[in-house]
């Protein structure tokens, strides 16, 4: 029997990976199954089971999937661009350039709404949402590093908050999106993205500010507490 070499199998893997991820934008989580994975694939049930065992094993494949392209064709864009302000715009317009297709296709952001919703219950979900989370900081880091080294950002920049807070700021736009439907306007969206960066680059000639203190945390009163007390 001739030996299959690792590109093929790895071919064969990530067929199954896109039609896992088209199965689940189109029927959700739930409703989705291992035979409607195997139909879109157009491979046999063996053939599928003998790389993916469950559907777990596939919402971590498709992220790992996603997140590998994404990273490669970001770094493909950014390769021809060399003014830093400029890179900002192609790595912000890099990432709602995604959402216009997932929109559009039905793809990865539509999953990730779902997956949010499902976290609280499955581990493999909240897996993927986890390594989703550190590959974009990791790769928004590595964008103002560059800012702080070529003296566009503020030296004392705490570099890893601003990340997950900038992190944070496109899953906000992606979730407006899906709130907006029709009414979404990418332009608007895009410009509250580069506002936070405009003020982040005037800062560069600022002396670094007083920290904020956080406030302390206070427990949770339930109505029912706060009228005994009244």
């Amino acid at each position: 029997m001739p030996r299959v070499s690792q590109e093929h199998e790895q071919e064969v893997r990530d067929r199954i990976v896109r039609a896992a991820l088209q199965v689940f934008a189109e029927r959700g989580f739930h409703r989705a199954t291992m035979q409607d994975i195997v139909r879109a694939s157009g491979l046999s049930v063996g053939a599928i089971y003998t790389y993916f065992k469950s559907k777990s094993e596939l919402i971590l494949a498709g992220c790992d999937l996603i997140t590998d392209q994404e990273l490669a064709q970001l770094g493909a864009r950014l390769a021809s661009v060399t003014g830093y302000r400029d890179r900002i715009a192609a790595a912000v317009g890099y990432w709602f350039d995604n959402l216009a297709v997932e929109q559009t296709d039905g793809g990865s952001g539509f999953l990730i709404l779902q997956a949010w919703a499902e976290a609280d219950t499955d581990p493999a979900i909240r897996e993927m949402l986890v390594r989703r989370r550190r590959e974009t900081v990791t790769s928004i880091v590595m964008i103002l590093q560059e800012g702080v080294m070529r003296g566009e950002l503020p030296a004392w920049l705490d570099v890893p908050s601003v990340a997950h807070a900038i992190s944070a700021l496109l899953d906000g736009m992606l979730i407006e999106a899906a709130e907006d439907g029709a009414a979404y306007r990418r332009a608007d969206h895009e410009r509250r993205i580069l506002a936070l960066i405009e003020t982040l680059l005037a800062a560069r000639v600022a002396a670094p500010p007083e920290p904020i203190a956080a406030a302390p945390a206070r427990p949770y009163e339930s109505a029912r507490a706060r009228r005994a007390a009244s």
